[in-house]
């Protein structure tokens, strides 16, 4: 078994369920992991202590009482050594103060080699949340849509603006039956149980009824999802971006996969959500200590060693603790390898966090001091055209639209860009929408887009340089930050991946439509997922344009590889 930590971190997923509490709710855990576990293994010996499923394969069972005695918190945690990796479950249970139980499904993978794994949410959170009914906030908690009738819409808006831990998925009937869009839902809404709250329009009375209550803005429409983030502010039209819209077009289109993330979203969120109090100020007994403590007192039973029968059962009870303290043992310095490498994973996020940390505010710096240096031209441009008598040209009549919100509205404004030519393919733009710095990265990507069109226009006015050159030149109008520019790959890199930097092109460019770029904007510095823009400088060329070959992750590099 491999020793070595791994970059990612080993949380592959995590629900965190609150239940009403009930005289039964540890009862119910253990009956519901019961079945669960039987039906994987066969057996579900649940009594304190460690105990053997299968080869490489070993559950544990701990439990915390009172000073009264009764049961306060449960933890089952099943940890299975596989080829490709380590798997380990962990159940945990506990009641708390105010009339409620709080329950944790946990999975971690810990890899034992380069191969991806591809963890999915264990099935047994689905049985918990059909038996448990947990709730968040002033909802229930449910496998499927609850439906919702324009009569019920005001209590619904009030779950969106009430305060809650968890997302809220709105999803509305289209107006004609579609097969395609019916079959996604009954797929991606289950997936969502225990990390979300769910709702369906039923018709359009209420979708009319729910976009009169929420506002246009955060509406809904026929056929359109909304995954409803907390916080909701329905009277600021600004909020409505963070709450991530699909609509009936994308979502019954055969080709789009933007529907996975629903479901993704919504367990992300759940598996990055800091535990609560109750769970996470958990003490559960060692259970190591107990069996020493087990085999000290077996070793300090009365001895008759003028028996043989006697001396017989002592060496058979020594053999035998001596097995358990080997297997104790094992298993000790097995927890412990993994620990470290949960350790170290949670360092390295630590680290990764301050740098995004860092980037972040470096960037908000820069931004505070472009709005200020564009409020100061805005300002001595209107002082001028008063001082001219053309007061009227001073006003905007209608205000200039905003950063786009997602990677979807970037793509239906890039007829604003004169001079670019966008032969990106779509649908990996798209992808990025599924991240969770999507919006961040949509409005970067606009940012570097509105930077190549002003250095066309720089270009055609007799600009003498490339793009880099104008980013670090006094040209006024829109740049990027020149630490944010490639005009380059590697050799290595090109010599390993170089055919993945093939993008198409006009054909008066290459005849083949196709053609190689490694100049490349970076929409993120940090990390080897950060998103990419590529494109070719055509404004010498035949087409006077700079032509973007691709917006999307990061490509293969000896960094990512």
């Amino acid at each position: 078994m491999s020793t070595n930590t791994h970059s990612s971190h080993p949380l592959a997923h995590r629900t965190v369920l609150t239940v009403p509490q009930s005289a039964t709710v540890l009862q119910d855990v253990r009956r519901i992991s019961a079945a669960w576990l039987i039906e994987k293994y066969g057996s579900a010996p649940l009594a304190t202590g460690q105990h053997d499923l299968a080869d490489n394969c070993v559950l544990a069972s701990q439990s915390i009482y009172q000073a009264d005695g009764a049961e306060h918190a449960l933890r089952l945690q099943l940890r299975e050594d596989k080829p490709e990796a380590t798997w380990r479950t962990t159940i945990t249970a506990a009641l708390c103060a105010g009339e409620c139980a709080v329950v944790s499904v946990a999975l971690e993978a810990f890899p034992n080699g380069d191969q991806p794994l591809s963890p999915g949410r264990p099935r047994l959170v689905r049985e918990l949340v059909r038996d448990l009914a947990p709730v968040d906030g002033l909802s229930p908690l449910t496998l499927d849509a609850r439906p919702v009738h324009a009569d019920q819409v005001d209590a619904l808006v009030d779950v969106l603006c009430e305060p809650r831990r968890l997302p809220v998925v709105v999803a509305a009937r289209p107006v004609r039956p579609d097969a395609v869009w019916s079959d996604r839902m009954r797929q991606v809404l289950p997936q969502c149980a225990g990390a979300a709250a769910l709702y369906l329009l039923e018709d359009l009375d209420a979708v009319d009824a729910f976009r009169k209550a929420i506002g246009d803005d955060h509406r809904v429409a026929p056929g359109a999802v909304r995954t409803f983030l907390t916080e909701v502010d329905p009277a600021w039209p600004q909020d409505a971006p963070r709450h991530r819209f699909l609509t009936m077009a994308r979502l019954s289109d055969q080709s789009d996969r933007a529907w996975y993330g629903i479901a993704g979203t919504v367990q992300r969120l759940s598996t990055e959500a800091p535990l609560p109090d109750a769970l996470r100020g958990l003490s559960f007994p060692d259970l190591g200590q107990l069996h020493r403590e087990e085999r000290q007192a077996a070793l300090a039973e009365p001895r008759r060693t003028e028996e043989l029968g006697a001396m017989a059962a002592q060496i058979a009870r020594l053999t035998a603790s001596l097995k358990k303290a080997d297997q104790d043992l094992k298993e000790a310095t097995r927890e412990a390898d993994l620990s470290a490498r949960t350790k170290a994973s949670l360092e390295e996020q630590l680290q990764a966090a301050v740098a995004r940390a860092d980037g972040d505010l470096e960037e908000a710096v820069r931004a505070l001091d472009d709005l200020e240096r564009a409020r100061a031209e805005v300002r001595v441009l209107r002082h001028r055209l008063y001082a001219a008598g053309r007061h009227r040209e001073a006003v905007l009549i209608e205000q200039p639209l905003g950063v786009p919100a997602s990677f979807e509205d970037l793509w239906e404004r890039l007829d604003a860009f004169e001079g670019l030519t966008v032969s990106a393919d779509k649908g990996k733009a798209l992808e990025l929408d599924e991240a969770a710095r999507a919006r961040v990265w949509a409005a970067k990507a606009w940012n570097a887009l509105r930077a190549l069109d002003a250095y066309t226009r720089s270009a055609h006015d007799g600009f003498n340089g490339g793009f880099y050159e104008y980013c670090t030149s006094e040209q006024p109008g829109d740049v990027w930050p020149r630490k944010q520019v490639a005009m380059a790959e590697t050799g290595a890199t090109m010599n390993a991946w170089g055919d993945e930097r093939i993008f198409p092109v006009p054909h008066d460019v290459a005849p083949t439509g196709r053609l190689e770029m490694q100049a490349h904007l970076k929409l993120h510095s940090k990390g080897s997922t950060s998103p990419r823009i590529y494109f070719h400088d055509d404004t010498k060329g035949c087409t006077g344009r700079v032509i973007v070959g691709y917006i999307g992750h990061h490509l293969k590099n000896k960094h990512t590889n």
